[in-house]
């Protein structure tokens, strides 16, 4: 054996003792792991922001429970079951899901009558294969899941869906189904704003009953910025001063560019620290936010929020179709739909989409060739809070295709 075979097999043989695992950038500087991976019940009671919205969740659920308990009472000696439901909604990505977790923890903690309450993510339940939702399977999994959580054999009290846009396509079909296995049981749905609006305008043409029947629906107010940046400064800091490679000035230009929206803010912080760990910065500056923006396609959120809140027109529409369409596993919105709730040729359909594409509004697909157009997730907070509340003034009810019909 000469010298460097020799030299080569002990450098391979002390190796086998180590190696590199890459370092997350946030631990780098300083961080004990990625801040944003989860949120504690510690970081929300540092969170003003979120006061408000809980004691107004509380109130509302327990509205809907005293509404169906009246209810009940006065149906008591019929046969009927009593559907008696509530509705709370949202802009996206603002944050709705952790506020509802956190309601569901201390609403079985300090309400004895509701102490029985499931609460399911529809995200998790719902089964969609082959470019369909599976609805047999899916309440299939929604009965598991309940029976699994109710172990004790109580009447369930009261029954919590988030994400409930992932219902919309087959609803009707699925609050039937849940009214026969869980009877009497009210429901507290969770959407998105332009997941409401879409399924309030299926409903008035399929059954409006169940509209009827329910408590009337209340709003979860959307982030601001300021409120985004509390987040982030909390989010961001160790013995309450904001890490490397962050600062006030930073975070509150991120919080501005997010546009109300708490996932953008968050790609944006995380793309930052990547940038600066890789590049050796200490600090980040208001140039690199430029750039990450626009690497991340969040710097046409200022124009799109012009165009929403300033014009109403025959592209405002569109994107108000659009926006109702993107949502859960659906594809978007497709020529038909648009030219059906419009009156429109398909080559001025063809055309406005285009535009829509070419400003990085939509993003195409296509599926057994027929092309469908889908918001773009960096936009739908701002699409949620304002063009969604400028068509629900319109009192304009809108027919859109659901999967089942298209595939």
């Amino acid at each position: 054996m000469d010298k460097f075979e020799k030299l080569a097999l002990e450098a391979i043989e002390e190796s086998k003792s180590s190696s590199y695992t890459p370092q997350d950038p946030f631990v780098s500087f300083g961080f004990d792991a990625n801040p944003f991976l989860e949120t504690s019940i510690e970081d929300l009671q540092n969170e003003e922001c979120i006061e408000s919205r809980f004691r107004m969740v509380i109130k509302y659920i327990n509205k809907v429970h005293n509404s169906f308990l009246e209810n009940h009472n006065k149906k008591k000696k019929d046969s009927d079951t009593v559907i008696m439901d509530g509705v709370l909604y949202g802009s996206s990505q603002s944050g709705v899901s952790t506020l509802i977790s956190l309601v569901h923890q201390y609403l079985i903690k300090v309400h004895k009558e509701l102490a029985n309450t499931v609460f399911s993510d529809a995200k998790e339940l719902v089964e969609f294969e082959d470019n369909q939702y599976s609805i047999a399977k899916t309440i299939q999994n929604f009965r598991n899941f309940i029976g699994s959580q109710n172990t004790g054999g109580d009447t369930i009290s009261l029954l919590i869906i988030d994400h409930a846009d992932f219902l919309i396509d087959f609803f009707e079909d699925f609050r039937y189904a849940l009214d026969r296995d869980f009877q009497n049981t009210p429901i507290v749905f969770i959407f998105s704003q332009g997941g409401w609006t879409r399924l309030k305008n299926q409903l008035a043409f399929s059954d409006y009953d169940l509209i009827n029947s329910m408590v009337p629906s209340q709003q979860i107010n959307s982030l601001n910025k300021d409120e985004i940046f509390e987040i982030l400064s909390l989010k961001l800091s160790k013995n309450k001063q904001i890490q490397n490679p962050f600062t006030k000035e930073i975070l509150q230009t991120i919080s501005k560019k997010a546009s109300g929206s708490l996932l953008n803010a968050i790609k944006i912080c995380t793309k930052v620290c990547e940038e600066c760990f890789y590049n050796g910065l200490d600090i980040s500056s208001l140039s690199l936010i430029n750039d990450v923006t626009s690497f991340l396609a969040i710097d046409v959120n200022k124009e799109f929020f012009d165009l929403v809140t300033l014009n109403d027109n025959t592209q405002t529409f569109i994107l108000a179709l659009i926006t109702m369409k993107s949502t859960a596993y659906d594809f978007g919105v497709t020529y038909d739909d648009i030219v059906n709730n419009l009156g429109i040729q398909k080559t001025s359909a063809a055309h406005h989409l285009k535009q829509l594409q070419e400003r990085r509004y939509v993003i195409k697909r296509t599926v057994n060739r027929k092309a469908f157009y889908r918001l773009r997730e960096e936009l739908k907070t701002i699409s949620d809070t304002y063009l969604m509340k400028s068509f629900e003034q319109k009192e304009t009810h809108v027919r859109l295709e659901s999967i089942s019909n298209l595939v």
